[in-house]
């Protein structure tokens, strides 16, 4: 039987870290309603959660073009905003899933527009 590796970070140990290359993305899941949807009809922005990894994150699961922005905002702290791209996946790096975190989108025009965000936070 093969061994389980340990997580390469848990917790705030995960804060700024890339979710694909520690291996937390293996296990992500995105909980019910932590989509973002704009207005305007673009991308959604979900939030990836990491149970190994007790940590969070925002994704774009696909995007057409690069003129939307995603964020994951959290509560009494700095958001982290990551812009899309048609030619990778775009993602922010984690925070600890103990903080209370909600997903964002915003159609971006380089001047700003306004997000749009979960009403609930997690």
């Amino acid at each position: 039987m093969q061994a389980v590796a340990a997580p390469a970070c848990k917790g705030a140990s995960c804060n700024g870290k890339n979710p694909n290359a520690t291996g937390c993305a293996k296990d992500a899941v995105t909980p019910a309603g932590a989509v973002a949807q704009s207005a305007g009809g673009g991308p959604a922005v979900q939030m990836r959660y990491s149970k190994k990894c007790n940590a969070v994150w925002a994704r774009f699961e696909s995007a057409a073009n690069s003129n939307w922005r995603g964020k994951l905002e959290v509560r009494n702290g700095n958001p982290y905003v990551f812009n899309a791209s048609p030619n990778y996946a775009a993602y922010t790096t984690m925070v600890n899933a103990s903080l209370t975190t909600r997903p964002c989108v915003e159609h971006y025009d380089g001047i700003g527009g306004s997000w749009a965000c979960t009403k609930k936070w997690y």
